[in-house]
């Protein structure tokens, strides 16, 4: 596929469907926002907040080799749980994903002493 040629990237879920054509090269994040698909994001998409998770549905080959960073962000089970980071994964041929709902940080919990009341 040469860089003049556009990809098919189909975001879904039970909300509905988002498509879009992107180049070679995209990220998953680029391609979410051409469309409006719902694929979070905290940080810009500089790989730092893991709110852009994607399912990918169809053609994992598709997308680029998870990196170190994203490895680091999310684990090395990515060919178990198909699961990438939408600012990480860039497209080199047609995918489909499921956008996954963004989830918060969850608080440090402070184990010590029982508070007197």
């Amino acid at each position: 596929m040469s860089q003049d040629e556009k990809i098919s990237v189909i975001f879904k879920n039970s909300e509905g469907e988002w498509h879009t054509h992107v180049a070679v090269g995209d990220s998953l994040l680029d391609a979410a926002r051409t469309c409006d698909a719902p694929v979070q994001t905290l940080c810009n998409g500089i790989g730092a907040c893991v709110q852009c998770k994607v399912k990918v549905l169809e053609n994992p080959e598709n997308l680029s080799t998870p990196g170190a960073l994203e490895t680091e962000l999310i684990g090395n089970l990515y060919h178990i749980t198909q699961e990438r980071l939408g600012c990480q994964a860039r497209v080199s041929g047609d995918v489909i994903v499921e956008p996954l709902p963004a989830r918060l940080p969850k608080k440090k919990r402070k184990f010590g002493p029982p508070r007197l009341r």
